[in-house]
């Protein structure tokens, strides 16, 4: 099953989305190049709902476009019950298998050529806590519902659950789609694009038909069905357009949600001044149950979902609902290209919120938002290490949302005055279509002027992140001050070197200096000369690397021991030639051992029988790279590491 939850207790509110894919036993989803031999222009979708139970009757009428010459069949997907199928008017024979369909067509058709498939359907369905694709719940269920309710929810693959079609994210409806809506006269139906007909039946059933006239991929299309109250604001842009948001929500929380939705219009004019005009002609919320403690957000074209906690009017609902107000450009208007690349859709609205909680309350918060979001990678990380491109848990939270975060605001950390240029580009590339990791390359190379191959291998597709050791020291050099900077990368089953610049504050008895270093290989070491002595430094002041470090400074003090206490130290470190510092606390047999990152001994110094004191000893002709010193007596071990440079 295909659940999208937000769990309140575990999260906090912090998982924008909370969505969560279960795959159905024996499913597999294609990938975007399989063949698909024909091209969905338009969806015209009727269903009729009792609204007593979770069961519909439905008609789709489908408008494809021939791929290929002798196009002869036509696969679609869906679990619903079908009673009858017709292509261009004529009957035609169908088989099913699994979660999809195979339409034979009466007549082929050659590259070019347009058919329509019409299918008329049905399904039932049991009542449960959670439920995917068609969602009902009854009026009182579990105390909770103020109001029967119908909707959709179909992220990744559950349109096929209320609607036979092409259920793929590269497969959009070019011409969009109608969603015709027949019910009790007592509900009001909300869907993607404009309400164009409201029609009163003689068995008093009112029928609701909307269209959306833009572009849209199956898992964006929605319609819900409730008594719904329906109010709305406005956003009027700089160049004069106004763009209606309008809100079905429950009566008994009309007044408040007037409070939580009125930043719709304020997140809209920043994202209108980042990435563009809104891309669609209105927007809007409807209000749905969910189970608690569970809720969710889901970023339907033109008609986000949110469930009934987001009228509480909370700071974290108002993050959540300008993170899926951000969807409507990068997910909606430009889709990925498939969930190989879900990053894309989920990293790019992470990014605008973070950006929201900036431009609302300060760059502080910016940064600490930032910081939890690393958090919440690094221990996604430490559970399952794996890229973030193609991931099998699509909506981990930590790795599809946060290091999807993470990635777009590094990509703008590496030409800032670039950026927003480039993703001007990526939308004109791509508006009202879908792409892929190696399009937004593709299009931020170009904008950038420099191949940006290395990042997107580094960051996307290999995995891990880099840790660092920063090695510095800063002594006199005439009347001047030479600092040293040393950056070792540590990490393990990850890229041996990330190329991320770096950014060093050097804070000093005058004015400080903050340095870009570029980064080509580890160790990378740095030599400047400076006019004032250095007292401390700062790593990524700026926080614009996801990374973890630590810092040393010039050589480390020997720890104090007692007479039983042996210690090495090292005197030189990063060195070409390292001398290794060691004391002796009692007569006793030495021997210093030297081991690689992989736990080989490479070398190994038998100091022999000493007495009590302290010794040094130099090591030559080792290879770049970094080494562990163990010193070995009868009483104690110690080690240090060693870092040697060439």
């Amino acid at each position: 099953m295909v659940l999208l939850l937000l769990l309140v207790t575990q999260w906090g509110l912090e998982n924008p989305e909370g969505k969560y894919f279960c795959p159905k036993p024996g499913f597999s989803y294609q990938r975007a190049e399989s063949l698909h031999t024909y091209d969905v222009r338009h969806y015209e979708l009727h269903m009729d709902l009792p609204m007593t139970s979770r069961k519909f009757n439905g008609h789709n009428k489908i408008t494809c476009l021939s791929n290929i010459d002798g196009l002869n069949t036509a696969v679609l997907h869906n679990t619903t019950e079908i009673d009858s199928v017709k292509v261009g008017g004529v009957g035609a024979s169908y088989s099913t298998g699994g979660d999809t369909m195979v339409v034979n067509l009466p007549q082929t058709y050659n590259t070019g050529e347009s058919f329509t498939m019409e299918i008329g359907y049905h399904d039932s369905m049991g009542v449960s806590s959670f439920q995917d694709g068609f969602v009902y719940y009854p009026e009182n269920y579990l105390g909770s519902v103020e109001h029967s309710i119908a909707y959709t929810l179909s992220q990744p693959y559950d349109a096929r659950a209320w609607m036979p079609c092409y259920d793929q994210n590269y497969d959009k409806a070019d011409s969009g789609c109608i969603i015709s809506i027949t019910v009790p006269d007592t509900f009001v139906v909300c869907a993607n694009g404009e309400l164009i007909v409201k029609r009163d039946n003689s068995d008093r059933s009112v029928t609701y038909t909307w269209e959306e006239r833009y572009p849209i991929s199956t898992y964006l299309m929605h319609f819900a069905a409730s008594r719904y109250a329906q109010w709305s604001n406005w956003y009027y842009s700089a160049s004069a357009d106004t763009v209606e948001c309008r809100y079905f929500v429950w009566p008994e929380d009309s007044a408040q949600s007037v409070n939580a939705y009125q930043y719709v219009p304020v997140a809209m004019g920043l994202y209108d001044s980042l990435y563009g005009s809104y891309p669609f002609d209105r927007y809007g919320h409807d209000e749905v149950y969910c189970p608690p403690p569970y809720g969710f957000g889901m970023e339907h074209q033109e008609n986000t979902t949110l469930t009934t906690g987001s009228v509480g009017g909370s700071a974290q609902w108002e993050n959540i609902i300008a993170h899926e107000l951000a969807h409507q450009w990068w997910g909606d208007m430009v889709t990925c290209v498939d969930n190989r690349n879900i990053w894309l859709n989920e990293g790019f609205a992470m990014f605008s919120d973070a950006n929201y909680n900036w431009y609302k309350w300060g760059h502080a918060n910016f940064i600490s938002t930032m910081q939890s979001r690393a958090n919440s990678y690094f221990q996604a990380d430490a559970a399952d290490r794996h890229p973030l491109y193609d991931p099998s848990d699509l909506f981990n939270y930590g790795y599809t949302y946060c290091k999807g975060n993470w990635v777009v605001h590094m990509l703008r950390y590496l030409d800032q005055e670039n950026f927003f240029p480039a993703l001007s580009v990526y939308r004109d590339s791509f508006e009202y279509g879908c792409a892929s990791t190696d399009d937004l390359n593709n299009v931020a190379s170009l904008v950038y002027g420099t191949d940006l191959t290395w990042f997107f291998d580094e960051w996307v597709y290999d995995q891990g992140y880099p840790e660092y050791d920063i090695y510095w020291s800063c002594a006199p050099l005439g009347g001047d001050y030479l600092v040293w900077i040393n950056i070792v990368q540590t990490q393990i089953d990850a890229p041996a070197v990330f190329h991320m610049p770096v950014q060093i504050l050097l804070n000093t008895t005058g004015d400080d200096t903050l340095l870009t270093i570029p980064i080509t290989t580890s160790p990378q070491y740095v030599e400047y000369t400076v006019s004032d002595s250095v007292t401390s430094i700062e790593f990524d002041p700026d926080y614009w690397v996801l990374k973890k470090y630590d810092i040393y400074y010039g050589i480390e003090e020997l720890t104090p021991g007692n007479p039983g206490y042996n210690a090495i130290n090292l005197l030189s470190n990063p060195a070409r030639s390292p001398l290794i510092e060691y004391v002796i606390n009692q007569t006793c047999d030495v021997e210093i051992d030297i081991y690689d990152t992989s736990g080989r001994l490479v070398r190994t110094i038998g100091c022999g029988r000493k007495a009590p004191g302290t010794y040094t000893v130099a090591v030559s002709n080792l290879p770049s790279g970094i080494y562990f010193c163990r010193l070995t007596t009868p009483l104690n071990h110690a080690t240090k590491k060693l870092v040697v440079i060439q």
